[in-house]
């Protein structure tokens, strides 16, 4: 998806303009993109696309319908980068990470994450308060999220799913049991979806 490159016609199509608008965007520099050869066709990447949609309050789910979106928050480095780096290695994941619960709104806010893999205890604010916050937004509430920590007694495992997790990991983890759990996740019906305040016994989290 993020290799994709869109005509006018196209993009005038996702935003619900004319194409005339589109081309009056891309001639003052509003719209990045490029031409086919002086003065050919005009062409826009899906990222320069995003940026602009995302900048005009425009819904990105009208290019990122068929794109699956999964956000990593973590504060450790080490999970940061292999996280992502195993989920893209053989699966259709776009993946994007933040290191702190504030980068994580900001992210959540921007691409409405289908998938979010959730540090329990982040450096600036606990994990449950950030998967709360997640369920509360109209975008995100169906989101799957899967709860991971090395410091998590079992009692507060039992807990999680108060705040919304649907799933809980505990480090260190084997790569494949992450990989199978986000692919199960992504495959639960909304029906099953856990909601902050609901009792976890309708909804237990494997350990």
């Amino acid at each position: 998806m993020k290799n994709r490159v869109f005509t006018t016609g196209e993009v005038a199509t996702i935003c619900g303009v004319s194409a005339d608008t589109v081309s009056r965007w891309f001639d003052s520099g509003q719209l990045e993109g490029y031409r086919l050869g002086s003065g050919g066709d005009r062409r826009i990447p899906y990222l320069n696309l995003k940026k602009f949609m995302i900048a005009r309050g425009i819904p990105v789910e009208r290019i990122d319908h068929d794109e699956i979106r999964i956000l990593v928050v973590d504060d450790d480095p080490y999970y940061l980068d292999i996280i992502p780096a195993v989920l893209t290695q053989d699966s259709p994941y776009t993946v994007f990470t933040a290191s702190t619960g504030f980068e994580a709104g900001i992210m959540v806010v921007e691409h409405n994450p289908q998938a979010v893999i959730l540090d329990i205890h982040l450096s600036d604010i606990d994990g449950r308060v950030v998967c709360e916050r997640i369920r509360t937004r109209q975008e995100t509430a169906a989101a799957r999220i899967l709860g991971i920590s090395g410091f998590i007694d079992e009692e507060e495992i039992g807990g999680l799913s108060v705040h919304g997790f649907d799933d809980f990991l505990k480090k260190p983890f084997q790569i494949e049991e992450l990989k199978s759990r986000i692919k199960q996740l992504l495959h639960m019906p909304v029906s099953r979806m856990t909601n902050p305040g609901q009792d976890s016994r309708t909804n237990p989290l494997r350990q």
